[in-house]
């Protein structure tokens, strides 16, 4: 009797998107090089080196070649990050965007790149736009020198504006910029003159981060030696709000925990993973989400180009991602959105609804006034956007 039950709820629990197959709407590049490791990163990026890009280029359009077949024929998003593409030089870079332009639909494909305004002169900006991009995502992440450079950014603050207005006069409207809050030293008045220069240039999207102190990185040996300290919580959940509400006052939509929009630029790329859709990952350490299989490229970029040159596909390790599992990963990405999860869509998706599958989070937190059932969304409260990470795992964690 109890194997019979469980069988059969396998099969309710089953991916119904998973009945025909699906090619990626969405591709991702990883460039992993970049001028030097900013102090706080912990995604895979190296220091380039003379002439390295050239290597680096040929070996991402390779793997590209290899895995053509997994992409959709028209693409949603084309996503081309790092680490810092522009730190590739304008040849290597013109032929990566060249060759990734081939598989956009001019005016149907978002094409990002992601750029350090250290990077970005009027023959990149050029080569970007003469590619087809048309977004750029720029890492500003303060406008304060002292706190650029306990980052270890390799920018000044005036650089942001030069390459926001180089980016622009090469033809490229779309611009989001990245900042960051939480940085140690940081008050709330200075994080919110950051937020206004930033506003002040016209972008049509800003994302804002709290600085995470992640394992390996220098600025986290350096909290734990007690060399600097984080802001405390208090201060970064004020921080967070009053960006909210300047955001709004600028006519910029919430619509992610961490993401601002002016209509109709919200990051399709991003919304792909929120939603979680199948995208195809290109380069070391690259992730691809596909037909319920992640499968992610290992940090290691001799070896991936060791066996791009041979033929073979990049060492990487795989994952399935079915029944509970998926359900879980769905809800927790989708409730990132302000929106919050489409209740109908997940149960013509998974057989069921979100909280006949997780009874337990969605008692409790609802009961809290932490997830709030709006019409046919459920959706995380805004007073609890901030500690929206602690509800995500619960969830996760009843799978």
């Amino acid at each position: 009797m109890g194997k019979h039950c469980k069988k059969n709820q396998l099969k309710k629990f089953r991916d119904s998107s998973l009945d025909q197959p699906l090619r990626a709407g969405a591709l991702y590049v990883h460039v992993p090089l970049c001028l030097s490791k900013c102090r706080y990163c912990d995604f895979y990026s190296l220091p380039a080196k003379p002439g390295q890009g050239d290597f680096v280029v040929s070996s991402l359009l390779d793997e590209l070649a290899m895995r053509r077949d997994s992409l959709a024929q028209e693409l949603r998003s084309i996503f081309v990050g790092g680490g810092t593409p522009t730190a590739l030089g304008a040849k290597p870079l013109e032929k990566l965007l060249g060759a990734l332009a081939q598989l956009a639909s001019p005016g149907l494909t978002e094409f990002t790149v992601e750029a350090n305004p250290a990077t970005v002169d009027n023959t990149i900006a050029a080569v970007a736009s003469g590619a087809g991009v048309n977004r750029v995502s720029l890492g500003a992440q303060s406008f304060d020198a002292g706190q650029l450079k306990l980052l270890g950014r390799r920018h000044q603050p005036g650089q942001i504006g030069q390459a926001f207005e180089m980016l622009r006069r090469a033809g490229i409207e779309n611009i989001s910029l990245d900042l960051i809050y939480g940085i140690p030293g940081q008050s709330a008045s200075s994080w919110l003159n950051s937020l206004a220069q930033a506003l002040s240039l016209g972008p049509s999207h800003v994302s804002c981060y709290s600085l995470s102190f992640e394992p390996g990185t220098e600025l986290f040996d350096d909290r734990q030696a007690g060399r600097v300290a984080e802001v405390d919580d208090e201060t970064q959940r004020e921080m967070y709000y009053r960006a909210i509400d300047h955001l709004a006052q600028a006519r910029f939509e919430h619509y992610e925990i961490s993401n601002f929009a002016k209509p109709a630029r919200q990051c399709e790329q991003n919304l792909t993973y929120w939603r979680n859709r199948e995208y195809l990952g290109i380069g070391p350490a690259a992730c691809s989400y596909l037909a319920g299989e992640r499968r992610t490229n290992l940090p290691n970029l001799h070896r991936y180009i060791e066996h791009i040159e041979r033929g073979t596909a990049p060492p990487h390790h795989t994952e399935r991602i079915v029944g509970r599992a998926a359900m879980a990963e769905t809800l927790m990405l989708g409730l990132r959105l302000v929106e919050g999860v489409d209740v109908a869509s997940f149960a013509e998706r998974f057989g069921q609804g979100p909280q006949e599958t997780f009874p337990q989070s969605f008692l409790r937190y609802i009961s809290l006034g932490a997830v709030e059932r709006i019409a046919t969304h459920l959706r995380i409260g805004r007073e609890f956007l901030f500690t929206a990470d602690t509800i995500l795992a619960d969830i996760l964690a009843e799978a």
